[in-house]
């Protein structure tokens, strides 16, 4: 089945509609016109010189939609938009659909249905019904609770496909991105992208830029390979920009995207529909993933936490490449064996740098405000702990942050006042934003400073080499890093902070 991108489009004017979908048509296939969102809505000017496909959508208030006017004229303006050059008009099941399919031709017509609450188990007899209306597509969009929801809407494709159903099935939701760039392998006749740069029309909608660039969504097949990252939450990760660009430069037939998922069980029932090959693991999963595998590489079972899994004859096996990122930026520019080191915190990032600075020999206390946990940790790995009243008094030549404080989008946080500031290196985990309040704060006090940023860099560099028996090709990561943040520079959303894949 071709891959029928549709982007859809909701803008605040008729005029900036009609620019929108001119934009659109660089990505799409098919673009619809999200009519319920236009106030000056003029079909004569809305369809002049339209350069491609258009679907149009006038979604009433009770379908999650912004019209809020009289049935009947909701329905008049679908039968004219056909008329007047729309290629194909969506109408809700649960409207009076008759109405529209009596004047419009059944070809044109997508007969939606919308479940904003979950993703029933059995769809098949709601699809017999929508499908005997004689509508020529018909859309079923559930909401996606978990990882394995999207196991339902790949059968539902797949019986669809064995009764030449035209069908476009997806989960909303986070949980269901998988199945927005897999679903045109499943057999759905399309999938829907947000317009880049503007806001999307539904929870989970990809930019098309990135489905199209990032996911390669038209060069999927069934040989294609799959990896991810498992966590939750995972809006802001930037996992899936450093590997997709790795496994490009590889000329790799693979993709990587975010599994948002409820945990390890969720995961491994996706995992038996859609085998991944390899996989990051992130909070708040690392801990399970730990006491999960069938076998453990030595830092994994130091740090008693899992960052990636690879997939081998014999089951899963656990690695943190945690203990290998967060050192790759220290041995560039100091001798870690004849340092004093301070961490702060003792949650699962704190065990991973105090595993790689006790592997070189260096000298750490842990600084913890549960002073139960800072004191569990000093007893694992033999080390000294104090209490957070008495951090201005410690000396040291590296203060490690291994805590959230200062991550986006609390960016005026800082851990440690920075009067406090007295040593030689101060290294932040937290890589969103880049330069944080305490690295600020060092740099000004004459530290010299290390970003989260390289951590998060190396332990997705190993994490290539553990897949793939190989380096990534040089400098392609980071790249691609830097094109992150580049574009998401101003762009962040105040409503979901990034917790980052380090912690």
């Amino acid at each position: 089945m071709p891959v029928r991108v549709c982007v859809a489009i909701r803008e605040a004017s008729n005029a900036l509609a009609v620019e929108a979908v001119a934009r659109a048509m660089e990505w799409a296939d098919l673009v619809e016109i999200r009519a319920d969102y236009i106030p000056d809505l003029d079909l004569q000017r809305l369809f002049y010189k339209k350069r491609g496909p258009v679907l149009f959508t006038l979604r009433s208030s009770q379908e999650g939609g912004e019209f809020a006017g009289a049935e009947r004229d909701r329905l008049e303006t679908i039968v004219e938009a056909a008329r007047l050059g729309a290629d194909y008009i969506d109408v809700e099941f649960s409207a009076f659909w008759q109405a529209v399919l009596d004047r419009v031709p059944k070809e044109r017509v997508i007969l939606s249905y919308h479940n904003f609450d979950e993703t029933p188990g059995a769809l098949e007899p709601l699809l017999d019904s929508m499908a005997g209306t004689g509508a020529g597509i018909v859309k079923i969009a559930t909401r996606a609770r978990s990882l394995a929801d999207n196991r339902k809407i790949a059968r539902l494709l797949a019986s669809a496909a064995t009764r030449n159903i035209r069908l476009c099935a997806l989960a909303m939701g986070r949980e269901g991105i998988p199945g927005r760039v897999l679903g045109p392998l499943w057999g759905s006749w399309m999938t829907f992208a947000s317009m880049p740069g503007s806001p999307g029309t539904a929870d989970g909608q990809i930019p098309a830029d990135e489905l199209i660039r990032r996911y390669r969504i038209r060069e999927i097949g069934a040989s294609t390979r799959l990896y991810g990252v498992l966590g939750k939450p995972l809006g802001h990760t930037l996992s899936p920009q450093l590997h997709n660009a790795a496994f490009a430069a590889r000329n790799m037939d693979a993709i990587y995207l975010p599994l948002e998922g409820t945990g390890l069980d969720d995961f491994l029932e996706f995992h038996s529909s859609f085998p991944v090959s390899g996989l990051s693991v992130t909070i708040p999963y690392k801990e399970e993933a730990h006491e999960r595998v069938g076998s453990l590489a030595a830092e994994a079972k130091e740090t008693g936490a899992v960052n990636t899994l690879v997939l081998k004859e014999s089951g899963w096996h656990g690695e943190n490449t945690d203990v290998d990122g967060f050192l790759r930026p220290l041995r560039r520019r100091l001798r870690v064996g004849r340092t004093r080191a301070v961490v702060l915190g003792a949650g699962g990032a704190a065990r991973a740098v105090v595993c790689a600075l006790r592997s070189q020999g260096a000298s750490v206390c842990v600084v913890a405000r549960n002073l139960q946990k800072a004191r569990l940790l000093a007893e694992k790995f033999q080390l000294e702990c104090q209490g957070w009243d008495q951090l201005g008094r410690l000396r040291w030549d590296l203060l490690v942050n291994t805590t959230p404080l200062g991550m986006y989008p609390e960016v005026n946080q800082t851990p440690v006042p920075a009067e406090w500031l007295t040593g030689q290196w101060v290294y932040d985990l937290v890589y969103n934003p880049r330069q944080t309040r305490l690295l600020k704060d060092a740099a000004e006090r004459g530290c010299n400073t290390i970003s989260g940023a390289e951590m998060f860099l190396g332990q997705a560099v190993k994490q290539q080499q553990l897949w793939c028996g190989t380096p990534p090709p040089d400098g392609v990561m980071e790249e691609a890093l830097e094109e992150a943040f580049t574009s998401r520079a101003g762009s962040q959303s105040p409503k979901e902070s990034t917790m980052g894949d380090l912690r």
